[in-house]
């Protein structure tokens, strides 16, 4: 319930008050009013609150905005709009909200764990599916704020930033300026009574060229609720605000409802539609509302929350709160206009190089449009803090670098954080798209705090403190020095950590004088040197922990480049997050012309969303806002339009780049195939990562989570943690024992208990197994033995069952494509994993002569024999094969060979198609072939694997080959791991 419910009710029980509308339609056929207290503007201008329609800014509730921000479709939908709004004659000013609002603490925090909740929802998603979520959890990208801020001053639209209390500042600058309307979403605004109230909610730029939304009658307002105007001020607050709140009132809505169920003659359950519409007819038959006194004596008559006289003056305060918005209120504390004809111009259509510092820009009185001239200056004072019982003074800031941050603050024209830190010590942190629970990746909170201490630190100017203070004690007369003094200013940094957490807290941040020599503010504001524009990028650079040579080289660094660079060689410093083929995909992102081809961009299709790589994205992005937070405390050394996030970021252009990351994709390919990127890519890497002592993050174990779709290991449940064995080693110590039967019998090992799975060669990763069996075998292409090697003789001396010929180590053959052999994979269901003829018979996979014995791979004379293993996992499932086409894994009984001679002159068999991997003894290949038609049990001799290896070789590099290696090609992997500089392939001619 609340003041926030009221909008809702007016769209569900006012639907006549709502009326659909083209706002282009109504520019078009405006008529400017030439007489009047404001004169107004030739153009039929709106006011838009940003903070209810972000995502209308944005461009809609497009899927993408999860992985990062897709921050140059977001510029080309608001290039639309202001190219629809200026054929209609209509002109835009957009409203941000900057300020603190510590009055309005409780109600941030509440909305902040809403975005929580939907952000947890969010992320539980990405992790189960794999999808982008729904737009009902929609949440706005990191920096969206700021990237809005920097997009509408690049196409020159009006933006305005609130300081003290957002609506309030609405609708003030909306009454001095004249303008027509207001575009919100906010139950305020309709008590203030705007000239005309319009929804941003609804707001919709269709292709037929019209921009369409609702707009709230006021007069049918007043009709519906049958309540006279007049009256609205003491309605809005019964409901409840910030001031006056729905603690307060509990007692008040309780006796309400009882009153009006003992009309009803039923029990009316207390909702917010029904609170509302009782205290509508409580307010209607109030007989004088003049004396608030009288009246807050009957509202809180039988109240048990607090004191009642001090109920009634918040009662008093909150009439007041939205009397001071309304037109009468306006014009009692405002009696003469301050401003001429709308717009004033909020921001200049150039980009201007802001390498001047501040000083320069607002002497010319361009932009110097103020919200309220001389009332909304601030006077510097002594700013104190509260730390629990006690107050903490922060230094005091001179007047001229109060006058600039607030100028510059109430034009959009800087991080908001800036003014928040000189009026009172403290900032917000909202709510980003980050899982607290990931140890692998810290959150922006804790990753960034060492940039924002610095930054803190220089903006209240410690370090001149500190030496003006040391210099006062050395001039002392009598000799004993400068007292001791402490120089940490405590900076409050309230933020959500917990959905649990009913009350706000906040993170105590000391900010403390910097070791590195620092220019004071004034000097890097107001200074006009050529000598103090570098010391600006110099203190910037210091400060992003990044002040090196190739940092400096527009060769290596471009401009637009270079707040990517420095916040990628923070990461790479202090978290130990990103992996090598993660900061290449950052720096090919950046480099690639699709960054800008907006078109492609929006019909390109991500295959899944990584959680992975939305940590990533968002991680980035909160950099971006600390670095632009650290150039706008530096005084612009960045030129601003350098900082827009659309020069070197995109989130689905990211996500797709770091998937081909993770499959091993060369750089090259990485980069289109384009040489240039390459190179521009490799001088990125080395600028970030030049004389940097760090290591790259190791590749991660998969989580339980990546094998949802996969049979477990026995004993093992999908949601513990997945087992570690490192290849051939036994099962742990008091494991279960493995199953003896049904279909996920190779889940386990295939031996006695005792014993481990037989020798598997060269592990692979957490699965364990490798598909080179021990007892020797045979590499086979389309059914022509082109290799064989060994047994391994460590493992064939174990003796693992019965006597005579049995203790021989069964060779094995795997062959992989060739002619279908012998009735092949009747009753096949995976490839590879079923009997070739059927569950129980034919010399299958599973079985030589049948489950439960014969010669087949999965054991040699019966269950516990000698066979070759099955993974630990299942490959994905594929549909039922009724025949063994190319590429299936087809099982060959051989008899045991005592001895393998070495093949001597023997002609060279002819490679064929696909590829097998043959374990066992085999003959010549002519006889490989007819043994592989027939499926027949005859003896084969066997080839040396090593031979077989040097006439492959011998085969496979020919005249192109000798002429690649020759030429210095990457191999596959060289590309993404930087084996190799781009800087040394060439091209033969």
């Amino acid at each position: 319930m609340g003041i926030k419910d009221l909008q809702a009710y007016l769209e569900t029980h006012c639907s006549s008050a709502c009326l659909s509308v083209d706002l282009l339609k109504i520019s078009k056929s405006f008529i400017p009013k030439r007489r009047g207290r404001v004169p107004g503007s030739s153009r039929f201008c709106l006011i838009v609150d940003a903070e209810s329609c972000l995502d209308r800014l944005y461009g809609g509730y497009f899927s993408d905005w999860v992985c990062g921000g897709q921050w140059n479709r977001m510029l080309t939908f608001l290039s639309n709009l202001l190219q629809a709004c200026q054929m209609a004659n209509m002109e835009l000013v957009v409203f941000f909200n900057g300020a603190l609002e510590s009055q309005k603490m409780d109600t941030w925090y509440s909305g902040q764990l809403n975005q929580k909740k939907k952000v947890n929802m969010v992320l539980r998603h990405i992790y189960n599916r794999g999808t982008p979520p729904p737009k009902v959890w929609w949440n706005p990208p990191i920096f969206l704020g700021g990237a809005l801020r920097l997009a509408l001053r690049h196409l020159g639209i009006g933006v305005a930033m609130s300081m003290d209390d957002h609506e309030q500042e609405v609708i003030a600058f909306c009454r001095e300026h004249g303008l027509q309307g207001i575009l919100g979403q906010n139950a305020v605004y309709a008590i203030f009574d705007p000239p005309r109230y319009f929804s941003n909610q609804n707001l919709k730029l269709t292709y037929k060229g019209s921009l369409e939304t609702k707009e709230y009658v006021m007069d049918e307002i007043a009709k519906s609720l049958d309540l006279n105007p007049n009256r609205f001020c003491l309605f809005a607050a019964l409901l409840g605000n910030h001031i006056l709140t729905e603690e307060d009132l509990y007692d008040f809505y309780k006796d309400l409802l009882a009153r009006a169920s003992q009309d009803a003659g039923k029990t009316i359950k207390p909702n917010p539609d029904n609170v509302i519409r009782a205290v509508v007819d409580y307010v209607r038959s109030i007989p004088d509302i003049s004396n608030m006194d009288y009246v807050g004596d009957a509202i809180f008559r039988d109240s048990a929350k607090g004191n009642k006289l001090d109920l009634i003056s918040k009662l008093k305060q909150s009439v007041q709160y939205y009397f001071n918005g309304t037109e009468e209120g306006f014009l009692r504390y405002n009696p003469r206009p301050t401003m001429g004809n709308f717009p004033p111009q909020m921001a200049s259509n150039k980009q201007q190089q802001d390498f001047t510092g501040y000083g320069a820009h607002l002497m010319n009185g361009a932009g110097a449009a103020r919200i309220s001239p001389e009332a909304n200056i601030p006077i510097p004072k002594q700013v104190k803090t509260r730390i629990g019982s006690r107050e903490v003074e922060l230094p005091q800031v001179s007047p001229e670098i109060m006058r600039i941050a607030s100028e510059r603050h109430q034009k959009g024209m800087m991080s908001p954080w800036v003014y928040q830190v000189l009026s009172q010590g403290e900032i917000k942190m909202v709510v980003t798209l980050e899982d607290e629970s990931v140890r692998e990746v810290p959150t922006s909170m804790d990753l960034f705090r060492s940039i924002r201490k610095t930054v803190y630190s220089v903006l209240l100017n410690l370090n001149k403190l500190k030496i003006v203070h040391e210099n006062q004690g050395n001039k002392r007369v009598d000799g004993a020095g400068a007292a001791p003094k402490t120089f940490e200013v405590p900076i409050k940094e309230w933020v959500v950590r917990r959905v649990g957490s009913q009350k706000p807290s906040f993170d105590l941040v000391m900010a403390k004088p910097v070791e590195w020599k620092t220019p004071s503010i004034e000097r890097m504001w107001l200074g006009q040197q050529p000598e103090d524009k570098t010391r600006r990028l110099r203190a910037f650079l210091t400060t992003m922990h990044s002040d090196t040579p190739l940092m400096l080289n527009t060769n290596y660094v471009p401009q637009h480049l270079l707040i990517l660079s420095c916040v990628l060689r923070y990461m790479l410093e202090f978290g130990r997050i990103l992996q090598r083929q993660e900061l290449d995909a950052f720096l090919a992102m950046s480099v690639s012309p699709l960054l800008h081809d907006v078109q492609t961009m929006q019909d390109l299709k991500l295959p899944s969303v990584q959680p992975r790589g939305v940590a990533l994205a968002a991680l980035f992005m909160a950099g971006v806002e600390v670095a632009q937070f650290a150039n706008d405390v530096c005084g612009a050394p960045v030129p601003w339009n350098m900082v827009c996030p659309w020069q070197f970021f995109d989130g689905k252009l990211f996500h797709f780049k770091l998937l081909k990351a993770n499959n091993n994709t060369p750089l090259i390919d990485m980069c289109d195939g384009q040489v240039e990127q390459v190179l521009r890519v490799e001088r990125l890497r080395q600028a970030i990562m030049e004389n940097l002592q760090f290591e790259f993050a190791k590749p991660f174990l998969p989580s339980a989570a990546m094998y949802a779709g996969y049979p477990m290991p026995y004993g093992q449940g999908p949601g513990g943690p997945f087992p570690y064995r490192p290849a051939g080693m036994g099962r742990m110590p008091g494991g279960p024992p493995p199953p003896q039967g049904g279909r996920g019998m190779g889940m386990g090992f295939m031996g006695p208990p005792e014993m481990g799975p037989p020798n598997q060669g060269r592990g692979r990763g957490i699965l364990g197994r490798s598909p080179v069996d021990g007892r020797g075998g045979q590499l086979e292409i389309a059914g022509v033995v082109v290799g064989s090697w060994g047994p391994n003789l460590s493992a064939s001396s174990r003796g693992r069952g019965g006597g005579g010929g049995g203790n021989q180590m069964q060779p094995r053959v795997m062959s992989v494509g060739g002619p279908r052999r012998g009735g092949g994979a009747r009753g096949m269901f995976y490839r590879g994993g079923m009997a070739p003829r059927g569950m129980r018979g034919g010399r299958g996979m599973m079985g030589g002569r049948g489950m439960m014995g014969g010669r087949g791979m999965m054991g040699g004379r019966g269950m516990p024999g000698r066979g070759m293993l099955m993974p630990m996992y299942r490959m994905p499932e594929r549909p039922f094969y009724n025949r063994m086409g190319r590429g299936s894994v087809r099982g060959i009984r051989r008899p045991a060979v005592k001895a393998r001679p070495k093949p001597g002159g023997k002609k060279k068999t002819p490679k064929g198609r696909g590829m097998t991997v043959d374990p066992g003894n085999s003959g010549d290949s002519s006889e490989a072939v007819k043994a592989e038609k027939s499926g027949d049990d005859e003896e084969e001799e066997d080839e040396n694997y090593e031979d077989a290896e040097d006439e492959d070789d011998e085969a496979n590099t020919g005249a192109i080959g000798k002429q690649l290696m020759q030429n210095g090609l990457q191999s596959p992997d060289s590309g993404i791991h930087g084996d190799k500089s781009a800087t040394d392939i060439t091209l033969s001619t």
